[in-house]
């Protein structure tokens, strides 16, 4: 199965604890686009999407840390991973290219980010 270049970030969002919700890779933070871009009906979309990545991650994360064997580890993190792509690309408003550059602007843009954190904490 061919997973989409940006689940890295995808999985990153996924790992991301509130007090820094949206921690992406230097490079992509060079080429951020501006905060105005993101509309509000996006956020939106954004917010439901994050949430259920975090909701996937909770779920997986018991089962990887208990898995003994690396192999079956990393079998449970393409599940997560795959999971987690469908959940995005199943919210309407937004698909995975998109949270993607949400999360790069919001790393790069505090006004953003507090919005987006605003949203998550309704």
């Amino acid at each position: 199965m061919k997973f989409p270049k940006n689940l890295y970030a995808l999985t990153l969002a996924g790992l991301i604890g509130a007090a820094t919700p949206f921690a992406i890779p230097a490079q992509a933070q060079e080429a951020a686009p501006s905060a105005a871009e993101v509309t509000g009906d996006e956020i939106d979309a954004f917010v439901v999407a994050y949430q259920r990545v975090i909701a996937i991650e909770q779920q997986y994360a018991p089962e990887i840390a208990e898995a003994a064997d690396p192999g079956q580890q990393d079998e449970l993190r393409q599940e997560a991973l795959v999971e987690q792509t469908d959940a995005v690309e199943q919210t309407p408003g937004i698909d995975v290219d998109r949270y993607v550059e949400i999360i790069t602007i919001a790393q790069a843009d505090p006004d953003l980010n507090t919005r987006i954190l605003e949203k998550l904490n309704q």
